[in-house]
């Protein structure tokens, strides 16, 4: 989150690499998920996004934001209408999110000269386990917008550098919130390497590209949900608190209909109908990094007044302070070991026994899909995979 002081604009620029709350938080953090995957997805494109990593920084500002700029984003982001509730229910959250597997770490960066409200500072740290640091973006914004980088580059195990651009920073910033999520788990039944093989996989009907294709034979959660026209396959990390989920068209050209079906449907309820099927389960190896911008989308998802010079009310931060921008990084690698946004050892490799014919049934992602990442209920990670060649 870069806030700039008037009469210069502000930008809130959002990293994510890539719980145990309240209930009806994980509801409102899905809800939002689904909204904003609806609104960034493009025709043709494979996409990673992590809702939670956005819906923390937007949470960040709505600890500091008062009156329409409040309830535009106690709208979007479906939060309770309590104040207090919904801060105790971010700290139960994000304490619930930290694991060896996974990293969610916030840090304020702010303007040694800036005298922010002690309350908002209170809150940050309490409720969302942030860290002040101070620095000199007024004399020295090269150095000050280094440093935001140095920190992403150590959260993330320098899996991504120069997050903020030169042009990000300049003499009139005035305090910057970055939010980096990472995430490196291995499969509880990892795919073997010596399976791999070079297929095809339809990026259309009548285009396909060669990639390479991770085969298991084993039991997972399943199901052929005739509803969303899909095959829905769950596959567990290690501890099986987290999983990914994928969803497979029946028909090849079918992935929006799907995506359209599953954002109204009850997606808790379809990973609770998955029962353990065995399964011949082909799934390419695919890494995808994506880096957009999110105003324009958060503007039409109906937050406004955040982005307006003479609307927004952050006065619970600091006097005078609007966003101009809202930019995302995300970046995720499927392997034979599992998933991973960070350097990773690798696990022991269960081998298939291939002598014998299979009477499984099959799961073959060689046409474009959806994913979902979640630890528990919530949702982590977004995306499809269109063209597993391309990142």
């Amino acid at each position: 989150l870069i806030i700039y002081a008037l009469p210069v604009v502000g930008v809130l620029l959002i990293f994510a690499m890539f719980v145990n709350g309240q209930d009806d938080l994980i509801d409102a953090s899905n809800h939002f998920s689904f909204d904003l995957y609806q609104n960034v997805k493009k025709p043709s494109e494979n996409l990673v996004v992590s809702p939670l990593s956005l819906e923390v920084g937007l949470a960040l500002a709505y600890t500091g934001a008062g009156g329409n700029t409040e309830e535009q984003l106690t709208k979007v982001l479906h939060l309770p209408q309590d104040f207090e509730d919904v801060l105790k229910e971010y700290q139960q959250l994000l304490q619930g999110l930290q694991t060896p597997a996974l990293t969610l770490a916030t840090k304020m960066f702010i303007q040694e000269t800036l005298s922010v409200k002690p309350k908002f500072q209170d809150r940050t740290t309490k409720y969302f386990q942030s860290e002040v640091g101070l620095v000199n973006f007024q004399t020295s914004p090269a150095s000050a917008g280094g440093t935001v980088n140095q920190w992403v580059e150590l959260t993330t195990n320098n899996h991504i550098v120069n997050f903020l651009a030169k042009e990000s920073v300049n003499t009139y910033t005035r305090m910057v919130l970055a939010n980096a999520v990472s995430f490196n788990k291995n499969w509880a039944s990892p795919f073997n390497p010596a399976l791999t093989k070079e297929e095809d996989f339809y990026v259309t009907p009548v285009q396909k590209v060669q990639v390479k294709m991770m085969l298991q034979e084993n039991s997972f959660p399943y199901k052929h949900d005739l509803a969303l026209k899909a095959q829905v396959l769950q596959l567990p990390y290690e501890n099986k608190d987290f999983n990914m989920i994928v969803f497979l068209p029946d028909d090849r050209i079918d992935l929006p209909g799907v995506e359209e079906r599953l954002a109204g449907s009850n997606f808790t309820a379809i990973l609770q109908s998955l029962t353990y099927t065995a399964l011949n389960v082909k799934l390419p190896k695919v890494k995808l990094e994506e880096s957009f911008q999110l105003t324009e989308t958060l503007k039409g998802l109906g937050i406004h007044d955040l982005f307006n010079q003479s609307a927004a009310d952050l006065s619970g931060i600091a006097d005078n302070l609007y966003v101009s921008a809202v930019g995302q990084k995300a970046c995720i690698e499927v392997k034979e070991e599992g998933t991973v946004a960070a350097d990773g050892a690798a696990p022991e490799v269960f081998v298939t026994n291939r002598s014998k014919r299979s009477t499984n049934a099959d799961f073959v992602a060689n046409h474009p899909f959806m994913y979902i990442i979640t630890k528990g209920r919530t949702v982590l990670f977004m995306g499809r995979v269109i063209d597993p060649t391309q990142s």
